[in-house]
């Protein structure tokens, strides 16, 4: 048998840290084996919404199943979005460990997670988007009716049998756009594993990161990728920050 021990910390963007930014995160005691991360659009603030409570609600909403018994996010999230009454939209990532070691995922956006083992990235999530800069997201509008395009039916899924020592890092897009995979791997190179001081240092570095002016980031990279203008995305991008990072035992 085995658990998930998790933890996680939030840093939000800096014009937005008097009301705590836009970011949810879960982390679930080890018997439910849980970890979830959410990312309000900021762009209901102009409609006077907050567009962390969607997120809030999405999340512990949809973990509500899995206390219940659900074993697969997709299928909480299926189960709990026609009960969201919260206006707003959010990107999400969940994931339930089982205690075979089976960690099922499901992932809608621009947040994701990547699983470590042997000092190696055993796998990574691709970013769910529709076009750059324009993720997947759950959303519920004015009218109390689903908002936009996408629903959980959209969702990426990732099963993956783990071991134990195997590290999960799970994250918002403020973590992913400003840290490069190899240097998550040298953090955990030369630190010991200790899920509550390691997420407050994984986001710091990308909080350090999305503050400088000259550097190369991850979403520099597709930004070129995709053709955009060269000179809009130099530096790093401020975000709201949220990173979890969990140990397999």
């Amino acid at each position: 048998m085995v658990q998930l021990f998790s933890a996680g910390f939030n840093i939000p963007h800096p014009r937005k840290a008097h009301r705590g930014g836009e970011d949810s995160y879960l982390v679930s005691s080890p018997t439910n084996s849980t970890i979830a991360v959410a990312d309000g659009v900021g762009g209901w603030e102009s409609k006077g919404v907050n567009p962390r409570a969607f997120a809030d609600e999405m999340l512990i909403k949809t973990y509500a199943y899995i206390k219940q018994g659900e074993t697969h996010p997709k299928n909480a999230i299926t189960a709990s979005f026609p009960h969201l009454s919260e206006v707003g939209s959010a990107t999400f990532c969940m994931g339930k460990m089982d205690s075979d070691g089976i960690f099922r995922v499901a992932n809608i956006g621009d947040s994701g997670f990547m699983v470590i083992r042997d000092g190696e990235i055993l796998i990574q999530s691709e970013e769910h988007q529709h076009q750059f800069n324009y993720p997947y997201q759950l959303g519920i509008g004015q009218d109390g009716m689903p908002h936009g395009l996408d629903s959980p039916e959209d969702a990426q899924i990732y099963t993956i049998e783990l071991e134990v020592g195997d590290i999960i890092v799970m994250g918002t897009d403020g973590f992913f756009d400003n840290v490069w995979p190899k240097q998550v791997l040298s953090y955990f190179a030369s630190h010991p594993i200790n899920p509550k001081l390691n997420s407050k240092e994984l986001a710091t570095l990308a909080y350090e990161e999305s503050q400088k002016d000259d550097n190369f980031i991850p979403f520099f990279q597709r930004a070129k990728q995709a053709k955009k203008n060269f000179a809009t995305f130099q530096g790093g991008k401020e975000d709201d920050i949220s990173v979890i990072v969990s140990i397999v035992d």
